[in-house]
C-alpha cells in the first residue's frame, strides 16, 4: 500500500496576486505542477513559499506552498502552511488542509523514531487526531479513512512494541519493587494507550490489566516501606532553633500508597496502610507545630512570637488535612489560637497605651495597628466580649485621632510655605480623612475630604504652570520634606501609613478562627 500521496499532488491555484510586478511576476501554476511531479518540489516550494510570504492572506497560496513543501520533504514547513489555511474561512480548503496535516504530522514522527520515541507517539497521535476529526465531518472521504486505519494500526504496535518490552524489563530478577516500578509504569501506561488507540486488541487488553495488578502491588510494597520508615529531625540551615521533622519518605510512602489504591480501589490492605501513614503524617506535623509553640515562649518580639504560632497553626492545618479528627491536633490547634488571641491583644494594649504618648502623627499610626491587633484577636475568640469593647474603644480612638490629624494638616502654619511642602501637608490630609471616611462615614468628613481635594487640585495646577515637569509628583525633587517642615527645621514625625490596610497576615479570611462578618478584610501582618 503506498500510505499518504498528497492529494493528487495537485496545486490548487489562485487568482492573480495583487503583488504582481515585474520583480514578482505572475504564477505559473501548470509549470510548477510539472516541475512538482518531475522530481523539482523544492524549487517550486522556495517558489510558492516566498509568493505566500509576500501575500500572506492568499489561503490557496498557503495550500498550494504546503502541498509542494510536503513533497520536498520540509514536514515543518508544510504544517505551519496547512495550519494557516485550517484557519481560515474557506471549509474546502480546510478540510484538505487537515487531511494533509495528518501526513505531514506522521511523517514526522517516523524520522524521530530513533532518536525520540516519545515524540513519535506524539505525532502519529495527532496524525490520528487530524484523520478522526476529518472523518467526523466527511465520513465518506476514502483516503482519510485508509491513512486513519493505517495510523491507528502503525501507533497501536509500536505502544504494543514498546509495552513489552517494558514488561519483560520489570520481570529481570534481583530487582527491588523500587526498582521495577519505572519499567511497571512505563508498560502499563502503554498498554493502556494501546487499548485506547485499538480498544478491541486483546493483547492490549490483557497487558494492561497485567500491568495493572504487577505496577500496584510493586508501588504498595515501596509505599508501605516508606511510611514505616523511622522520622528524624533535620536542621533548619536558615533557623538553627527550628529543626524541622524529616517526614519526606513518608510523604513519599504516602503518595505511592495513594496511586496503588488509585489501580486497584478494592484492595482492603492498601486502604488500611493509607490510614495508618495519614495517622503517622499528622503525628509528624503535630510535633513540628509543639516544636514551634515550645520556642515562641522564650523570643520577646512580638513580629517573632506571632510568626511562630502561625507557622504552628500551619502544621495543625496540614495535621487535620491528614487525619480530621486528630485528637492531639484539635487540641494543640486550640492552644495555639488561644496563644494568637493572647499575644495579639497584648500588643494592642501596649500600642493603646503607647499612643497617648505620642505626636498626632504617630498616634494614629499606633492606634489603627492596635485596632488591627484587637480585630485579629476577637476574631481568633469571637464569643470575648472584652475584645469586642476593646475593639470599639480603638476604633473610637482612631477615628478621634484622624480628625485631629486632618485638622492640624488643613490648617496653613504661619510665614511662607513652600508649595511642594504645602501639597505634602494637604496630601497628607487627604488621606486621614480617607481613613475616617472608611472608618466612621460622616458628611461633615466628606465635605472636608471634597474641599481638600480641590485645594490640591489647584495647587498641583499653579506648580505645573510654575515650571513642574509634567507627571512629577508633589514634593519631588525636595527629598526629605515634610509637612510643617520648612527651611533649617528638624524633621517632624508624619503620619504616613495607611492604619487598615496592609499585607496579608498568615490565617487568611476563612481560616479557622475568623468570623465571618470580617471575611475578606485585609490587615496588616506583623
Amino acid at each position: 500500500m503506498t500510505l499518504f500521496l498528497l492529494l493528487g499532488a495537485v496545486l490548487m491555484g489562485t487568482a492573480a496576486s495583487p503583488l504582481v510586478s515585474a520583480a514578482n511576476p505572475p504564477i505559473d501554476i501548470s509549470s510548477l505542477q510539472r516541475q512538482l511531479t518531475n522530481g523539482s518540489a523544492a524549487s517550486v516550494a522556495d517558489i510558492l513559499g516566498a509568493a505566500a510570504e509576500r501575500d500572506s492572506g492568499n489561503v490557496h497560496l498557503n495550500y498550494d506552498h504546503g502541498v509542494a513543501a510536503y513533497a520536498a520533504g520540509r514536514w515543518d514547513d508544510a504544517l505551519v502552511a496547512f495550519d494557516q489555511v485550517e484557519t481560515a474561512r474557506n471549509p474546502r480548503l480546510a478540510a484538505l488542509a487537515r487531511f494533509q496535516r495528518g501526513n505531514a504530522e506522521f511523517q514526522l514522527g517516523a524520522v524521530s523514531r530513533t532518536a525520540n520515541l516519545d515524540e513519535t507517539i506524539s505525532r502519529w497521535k495527532a496524525s490520528l487526531e487530524a484523520f478522526t476529526s476529518l472523518l467526523k465531518d466527511s465520513p465518506k472521504e476514502e483516503r482519510a479513512r485508509r491513512n486513519e486505519v493505517y495510523v491507528r494500526g502503525q501507533l497501536a504496535g509500536l505502544l504494543l512494541e514498546e509495552a513489552k518490552k517494558s514488561a519483560e524489563q520489570s520481570k529481570k530478577t534481583g530487582q527491588t519493587p523500587a526498582q521495577r516500578t519505572p519499567a511497571l509504569r512505563n508498560a502499563f501506561e502503554k498498554f493502556t494507550d494501546a487499548k485506547d488507540v485499538v480498544p478491541n486488541n486483546s493483547e492490549a487488553t490483557m497487558g494492561e490489566a497485567e500491568m495493572r495488578q504487577e505496577l500496584s502491588s510493586a508501588l504498595k510494597q515501596e509505599g508501605i516501606k516508606n511510611v514505616q520508615a523511622p522520622l528524624s529531625l533535620k536542621p533548619n540551615r536558615r533557623e538553627p532553633r527550628l529543626p524541622d521533622v524529616d517526614a519526606s519518605r513518608l510523604e513519599k510512602g504516602l503518595a505511592q500508597l495513594e496511586e496503588s489504591a488509585e489501580l486497584r480501589p478494592d484492595d482492603p490492605e492498601t486502604k488500611a496502610a493509607i490510614d495508618q501513614a495519614k495517622e503517622r503524617l499528622a503525628n509528624a506535623k503535630v510535633k513540628q507545630a509543639e516544636t514551634f509553640l515550645a520556642l515562641e515562649e522564650l523570643v520577646p518580639v512580638t513580629k517573632e512570637k506571632l510568626a511562630l504560632l502561625r507557622m504552628a497553626r500551619e502544621q495543625i492545618d496540614k495535621a487535620l488535612d491528614q487525619s480530621p479528627k486528630h485528637a492531639e491536633a484539635l487540641q494543640l490547634g486550640e492552644e495555639i489560637d488561644r496563644r494568637l488571641s493572647q499575644v495579639h491583644e497584648e500588643e494592642g494594649d501596649f500600642l493603646e497605651q503607647q499612643s497617648q504618648f505620642s505626636p498626632q502623627e504617630q498616634q494614629a499610626m499606633q492606634l489603627g495597628q492596635a485596632l488591627d491587633h484587637f480585630q485579629q484577636a476577637g476574631e481568633l475568640r469571637p464569643e470575648d466580649k472584652r475584645l469586642k469593647a476593646k475593639q470599639q474603644q480603638a476604633e473610637n480612638k482612631l477615628a478621634e485621632a484622624l480628625d485631629k490629624l486632618a485638622d492640624k494638616l488643613m490648617q496653613s502654619p504661619e510665614g511662607t510655605e513652600p508649595m511642594e511642602v504645602q501639597a505634602a501637608r494637604l496630601e497628607g490630609a487627604e488621606q486621614a480623612l480617607g481613613e475616617l471616611q472608611a472608618l466612621k462615614p460622616s458628611d461633615r468628613t466628606a465635605q472636608r475630604a471634597e474641599q481638600v481635594g480641590k485645594e490640591l487640585d489647584g495647587l498641583r495646577e499653579k506648580m505645573g504652570d510654575n515650571g513642574k515637569k509634567p507627571g512629577e509628583k508633589p514634593g519631588q525633587g525636595q527629598p526629605g520634606s515634610l509637612p510643617g517642615q520648612g527651611q533649617g527645621q528638624q524633621p517632624q514625625p508624619q503620619w504616613i501609613g495607611q492604619p487598615l490596610d496592609g499585607p496579608p497576615r498568615i490565617n487568611q479570611p476563612g481560616s479557622k478562627g475568623q468570623s465571618p462578618k470580617n471575611a475578606g478584610k485585609n490587615i496588616r501582618d506583623y
